[in-house]
């Protein structure tokens, strides 16, 4: 019996699918990467709410080790992506939901995959990416983020056909 070839074509990505595979990759990241540290943040940072932990932050002269810490985990974080994105043009996350990212050359640049991963950074200003970035998302036609528009790549979805 001859069956004929499957063809893979790549089309926009589900918005509920991105946030599953983000979802998914936060867990991973947060599971190999922040729990090590839960100790050290249970001890010193403050866990009422999102805003005491700021204040404490910003406030506190001796958190230079909690933000060295903080720091760290933002860059294994943002290499995760970059790594995985590269290599294989998705994480895991993105694996389980058949999500790729694509970028308009032949190869990712990793400038690319660093401005698209950028979001991130607890820092100032690109924090502002958190609230940005879902909805410039809403008003895209291909469903990108603004870190995608500026990284020019884009996450799409493949089906067997």
């Amino acid at each position: 019996m001859n069956f004929p070839n499957k063809k893979i074509i790549f089309a926009q990505a589900s918005m509920l699918k991105r946030a599953a595979a983000f979802f998914i990759d936060l867990l991973i990241v947060n599971i190999i990467v922040l729990f090590p540290f839960d100790s050290v943040f249970e001890n010193v940072i403050p866990n009422d709410s999102f805003s005491e932990t700021f204040e404490f932050l910003s406030s506190n002269s001796d958190s230079a080790s909690i933000k060295a810490v903080i720091i760290s985990a933002s860059i294994v974080t943002i290499l995760y992506f970059v790594i995985f994105e590269k290599k294989l043009r998705q994480t895991p996350g993105k694996m389980l939901f058949k999500l790729y990212v694509s970028g308009q050359g032949k190869d990712l640049k990793y400038w690319q995959l660093f401005v698209r991963s950028m979001f991130l950074m607890p820092l100032f200003p690109f924090v502002l990416l958190w609230l940005i970035d879902p909805i410039v998302m809403l008003f895209t036609k291909e469903n990108q983020r603004l870190s995608e528009i500026l990284s020019r790549t884009k996450v799409v979805e493949s089906y067997n056909v």
